[in-house]
């Protein structure tokens, strides 16, 4: 059984500083070669494919482009707007795409599912490969090809390798929905969320020995193999919106707390009206209820992370 007792922390890659322009949600796929989703924020859009390059826009977590080409690690994409330039292909999970550059990129038609615990991926199609990544029950991942037992993925930062089939459910990535696999996953998120209740609020705290709203959010996201940017404000641009009247559990939601102008605090719905919270009011890991009361007074928005 290829498995090793540990834990994969993927990292939220961060390519520049600071916002140039609006995002670019809606491209136009009639002329690409493929499907690009932005895995990190602020992520530079250049003249040419290398560092060289001048930035003419910088796009955020989930954003969507159409890739035209690829090139040396970079990928050639078009924005909403027309204009094309290049990505650094380590912040670009690419879908649907058909012969991108020429043959240098494959086709990920399929959605693979983890299926066991502390999975590797190894560098090659065997045991011989060295680990790049562990990866937990229920992550999905992007199947690009299958070679000797063994399946080709690609991770949510971009980055490629092997799993043993054994340890791999694959399906078509049409076939893949909410609430098929990802009922045990959000299932298995709540579990981990509510084992921490009474854990103490700390500032800047991104661990079991203290987190502020934000750590929490993002810690409990990881333990099921996805990630999420660090502050509640960025958090609020992850996945797909969902309207209060249609929460389901494992959503994210989003406050407005102490005045503040800007979106400061995030939390976990976990149904029933409540959601789960690092209060700093409390100075712990609290469940709250989201129906009444200061929250549902301060409530701005939520995201669906797991579709």
């Amino acid at each position: 059984m290829d498995q090793r007792i540990g834990k994969m922390i993927f990292g939220i890659s961060v390519f520049g500083a600071t916002l140039i322009g609006s995002s670019f949600l809606n491209p136009a796929f009639a002329e690409g070669l493929g499907v690009g989703k932005v895995t990190g924020n602020h992520v530079n859009v250049r003249t040419q494919g290398s560092l060289s390059g001048s930035v003419i826009a910088r796009l955020n977590w989930n954003d969507t482009v159409t890739v035209l080409d690829k090139q040396n690690g970079w990928y050639k994409i078009k924005l909403s707007d027309g204009r094309e330039g290049w990505v650094f292909g380590e912040y670009l999970s690419v879908r649907n795409s058909s012969s991108v550059s020429r043959g240098n990129s494959e086709k990920a038609a399929s959605v693979g599912i983890v299926t066991g615990s502390y999975v590797n991926v190894r560098s090659e199609a065997g045991l011989s490969g060295s680990v790049v990544a562990q990866l937990n029950k229920n992550t999905t991942v992007d199947v690009l090809g299958k070679q000797n037992g063994w399946y080709k993925i690609k991770l949510s930062d971009g980055r490629e390798g092997w799993i043993y089939g054994e340890y791999l459910a694959v399906r078509s990535s049409s076939s893949i929905s909410r609430g098929e696999v990802d009922r045990s996953l959000i299932d298995k998120l709540i579990d981990f969320a509510k084992s921490f209740v009474g854990t103490p609020y700390v500032y800047g705290g991104s661990t079991p020995k203290g987190f502020d709203c934000s750590g929490f959010v993002q810690y409990v996201f990881k333990n099921v193999g996805i990630n999420l940017p660090r502050t509640a404000n960025e958090q609020a641009t992850a996945g797909e919106y969902v309207s209060y009247n249609n929460l389901q559990p494992g959503d994210l939601v989003f406050f407005k707390t102490l005045g503040s102008s800007v979106i400061n605090h995030s939390g976990i719905y976990i149904g029933n009206g409540e959601f789960i919270q690092s209060s700093s009011g409390r100075g712990e890991v609290i469940i709250s209820p989201l129906s009444e009361g200061y929250y549902k007074e301060h409530y701005v928005t939520a995201r669906r992370i797991i579709k």
